[in-house]
């Protein structure tokens, strides 16, 4: 197979991951006034193992029953989010119950379309209940991050990539266009990213590849005008244009995850505290930075931080192995592809903002869908 015809094997996370890294190195050299230009031995050979644990993974077929998978992914869903919500993690772990009955019974797949307008609904609503845009109140963003926005937007991005799939051609473009604006009303860039290559990645592995292209395309124009009214509305007063201020946070994060290498060193085990946590920017930045702020560190920052090279090579090696099953899997059964689009594109918007250990819940969900029978009958 050509290389053009694996474009979005799981390949383009490790790609994606170097590059990011590359072009946060030019960025601590282009902001010198705000970074130590230059990398670290220890992180050079953090890449280098990455890069090996992830080629090694795409070799292993790992074959786990799908009952034990999906108890798996409920016990480390409270396991995750008990610190944080208590008892109330149970709830969560029943929510995750239902999506994992939703997937098998391949609703997702028959009921696309009901389900996505039942998702656009609960996202409409939250913003009702805030009483606010959060596109036009960049400080109430965080209060839209309400558990009826997770439930809708999981719902929209699941739903969506089954719109292209299983729609014709004009009215499967409807989906990605509406959750467009649905994100941009939210004004999170990060979950617009998500949508432009989720989707992306279905056209794609669907055969319409010219679709791949104009859809980036339009995405990436909404994201750059986005960016500038964000540094419009927001309170701080910027001397960085809206393609600096993407740049310098991609060094920025690039020089944490360069700090939390060069700190560690090659420490074989550590305290594993992060895996409770589910949010880590504020802990990370307290011991690296000095001062506490939620920051990113790259998907890998977490991990390494965490646990030193153990813990970060079975990550990644996990990680590698769950995406070429899934992406495997796609090749004789196209009712995946929406799953393994929304998957993938989650690694790599991950690449950046450091969603650990929560991304771990993707790892033995990518196995257990690859795992189930899905007839794809109707396609």
């Amino acid at each position: 197979m050509k290389f053009k015809d694996e474009l979005f094997s799981p390949y383009i996370f490790l790609i994606g991951f170097i590059i990011f890294c590359l072009i946060g190195l030019m960025g601590k050299n282009y902001f010198s006034d705000y970074y130590k230009s230059g990398i670290s031995f220890h992180t050079v050979s953090y890449i280098l193992l990455i890069s090996l644990a992830f080629i090694v993974g795409s070799k292993i077929n790992l074959n786990i029953k799908e009952n034990y998978l999906a108890g798996i992914i409920l016990v480390l869903v409270v396991f995750f989010t008990f610190k944080r919500f208590e008892y109330y993690s149970i709830v969560l772990s029943l929510l995750a119950l239902m999506i994992l009955i939703m997937i098998k019974k391949n609703y997702f797949s028959i009921y696309y379309k009901e389900i996505y307008v039942l998702g656009l609904l609960l996202c409409f609503l939250n913003i009702l209940i805030l009483g606010k845009l959060p596109l036009l109140n960049p400080e109430i963003r965080e209060l839209a991050l309400t558990p009826l926005f997770v439930l809708g937007y999981s719902f929209v991005l699941v739903s969506n990539n089954f719109g292209i799939l299983k729609s014709k051609y004009p009215y499967y473009l409807i989906f990605p266009i509406l959750s467009l604006l649905l994100f941009v009303l939210y004004g999170f860039r990060t979950y617009i990213i998500l949508i432009i290559i989720s989707t992306m990645i279905t056209f794609y592995q669907v055969g319409n590849k010219q679709k791949t292209l104009y859809f980036g395309l339009a995405g990436s124009i909404i994201t750059i005008a986005l960016g500038y009214l964000t540094v419009l509305l927001l309170p701080q007063n910027w001397k960085l244009n809206p393609f600096e201020l993407l740049w310098y946070r991609v060094a920025f994060t690039f020089d944490v995850f360069d700090k939390i290498c060069n700190a560690i060193g090659f420490k074989l085990f550590g305290n594993y505290s992060l895996l409770t946590e589910t949010t880590t920017g504020y802990i990370i930045s307290q011991e690296i930075l000095n001062y506490s702020h939620n920051i990113t560190s790259t998907i890998f920052g977490p991990p390494i931080f965490d646990g030193g090279l153990i813990e970060v090579m079975i990550f990644t090696l996990f990680t590698s192995i769950s995406l070429f099953k899934l992406y495997k899997r796609t090749t004789d059964n196209k009712v995946l592809i929406p799953y393994y689009g929304l998957i993938l594109s989650i690694f790599l918007v991950s690449i950046e903002i450091s969603p650990y250990p929560l991304i771990l819940l993707l790892i033995p969900l990518s196995i257990y869908i690859s795992s189930l029978n899905l007839s794809s009958e109707q396609l």
